[in-house]
């Protein structure tokens, strides 16, 4: 049985977005046994066209919502989240087999690399997020969450209350429960269009600037739970 058929990916899809659609024809290219489940907040476009093994799913705006919505949906015992905009590799895809024939009571993410789509200056961005990942154990979504079902639901999944954040918020929790975060060994490619659109350094300073209020609030939220 190929290790694949242990494997559901949950992407959220933004409205009226359409970067979705050369991920989802990479995933499936790599395995038809990969359950891939698109969780949007519009109806399918009735142009589109996908694989058997891949489901779009309905529901509320709200990324954290879309991840549940999702995750709810998943048929398979474990869980890859990634963001619409994501460009995955053949190195990667090994690194996601070597997990799935692990214990799987991680939270694994991967390495982040910008496309060329944004400014040069994206090679520090890269940089300090993986820094920052490995050092100060905050992983963003933009790397690629991978982890059981078992852990998603001890975890409760991703707080549907919150706008911003809730890929930090939930790494917080994730910590604090005693879950090991796992770097795997490959980079997950991301797009800077944001960054070419907004301005590198405004963008990047908004961004430093929301990381640490957002890991203060996560941390505050995480005292009054318990």
């Amino acid at each position: 049985m190929s290790v694949f058929q242990q494997l559901s990916i949950v992407i959220p899809i933004g409205l009226n977005d359409t970067a979705w659609q050369p991920l989802q024809d990479i995933l499936a290219a790599y395995s038809p046994e990969i359950e891939i489940i698109l969780s949007a907040c519009q109806a399918a476009p009735e142009s589109s066209q996908w694989s058997k093994n891949t489901h779009w799913i309905q529901g509320e705006q709200g990324r954290a919502k879309q991840l549940n919505a999702g995750a709810a949906q998943a048929s398979r015992p474990v869980i890859w989240f990634l963001h619409a905009d994501t460009q995955v590799s053949s190195e990667v895809i090994a690194e996601v087999q070597d997990y799935l024939q692990s214990s799987r009571l991680s939270l694994g993410y991967f390495r982040l690399k910008f496309s060329l789509d944004g400014p040069k200056q994206m090679v520090i961005n890269a940089w300090g997020a993986n820094l920052r990942s490995r050092y100060l154990g905050l992983p963003f979504g933009d790397q690629g969450f991978i982890l059981s079902q078992t852990v998603l639901t001890s975890l409760q999944g991703f707080d549907e209350s919150l706008s911003l954040g809730e890929d930090l918020d939930f790494v917080v929790r994730a910590k604090a429960a005693g879950v090991l975060l796992q770097e795997l060994n490959a980079e997950l490619l991301t797009s800077a269009r944001r960054y070419q659109q907004q301005g590198w350094l405004r963008t990047t300073l908004r961004f430093i600037r929301l990381t640490f209020r957002l890991r203060s609030q996560a941390q505050q939220r995480l005292v009054k739970r318990s």
